[in-house]
């Protein structure tokens, strides 16, 4: 990509950035061309872009996006991957599961272990962290 471009790319990240932040972070504000921009920043050959895309993909939660981001599931760098997972995650679409689920055995355990956490998501069990505080009744003692 030449350097007109990067920069080109940087902007459409910041503007997703503040778009996505100055009108609620919904999908339907922010421009399918931006989206368009992003899907095909994935695709870019600094891995540093490709991660900054899925990123912004994610923030977006715009399910155009999913395809894209399913494709960079198989990007040669790990931190893309786990990027693309997140992203994935936030958006939770059950378009992705097969993908997500073929993650799963990924040589990186930390890919391995977003996968999960998506899925997670996408089946609506947060994908986060374990409820600290098990006990249902929070007043009461759990014995």
């Amino acid at each position: 990509m030449h350097s007109s471009a990067k920069i080109l790319a940087a902007v459409v990240l910041a503007s997703t950035f503040v778009c996505s932040h100055a009108l609620a972070q919904t999908a339907s504000a922010v421009p399918a061309a931006t989206i368009t921009a992003l899907a095909d920043a994935l695709k870019d050959t600094d891995a540093d872009v490709r991660r900054q895309a899925a990123w912004a993909l994610g923030r977006i939660r715009s399910e155009q996006s999913v395809d894209a981001l399913i494709a960079a599931l198989r990007d040669s760098d790990q931190e893309v991957r786990k990027q693309a997972i997140w992203a994935i995650g936030r958006i939770r679409s059950p378009r992705a599961v097969d993908a997500l689920t073929a993650a799963l055995k990924d040589s990186n355990i930390e890919v391995r272990r977003s996968a999960a956490q998506a899925l997670a998501q996408i089946y609506g069990h947060g994908g986060g962290n374990p409820n600290p505080n098990p006990n249902p009744n929070p007043g009461t003692r759990p014995f």
